[in-house]
């Protein structure tokens, strides 16, 4: 991991990101821009028109740091706390039921790729 192939990632994903937004601004889709900045990167990484080397070190180096990025984020709770505590069961039975569905569901798609390569072995 050296300067230049942090730099080179973090411009990649700055590019991506310039890309998702400047998208949904033109064309006004209903989707956060982070998102389809997320889809275009996955996109472009399984037409190679990416190539993982070039942004893995920035992603190790976010993902190592993520902690820290959700400071801001855990501080403006605490600037909202009576709204929090005025609609807490709304907000507890959101992220209860919510992250059921995401383990059913992944654990639905993990057993399809699995029979899937079971079958392809066989």
């Amino acid at each position: 991991m050296n300067s230049h192939s942090l730099l080179t990632g973090f411009a990649i994903l700055l590019f991506i990101q310039f890309v998702g937004t400047w998208i949904i601004g033109a064309l006004h889709i209903p989707l956060p821009p982070a998102l389809l900045g997320m889809i275009l990167l996955t996109i472009a990484l399984l037409t190679n028109v990416i190539k993982i080397n070039w942004v893995e070190d920035t992603c190790t180096v976010l993902i190592e740091k993520m902690g820290m990025l959700f400071v801001p984020a855990g501080i403006s709770i605490l600037l909202y706390k009576n709204a929090i505590l005025k609609e807490w069961f709304a907000i507890f039975a959101t992220i209860f039921f919510s992250s059921i569905i995401v383990i059913v569901a992944t654990g639905l798609f993990v057993d399809i790729l699995l029979r899937r390569r079971r079958k392809e072995n066989a």
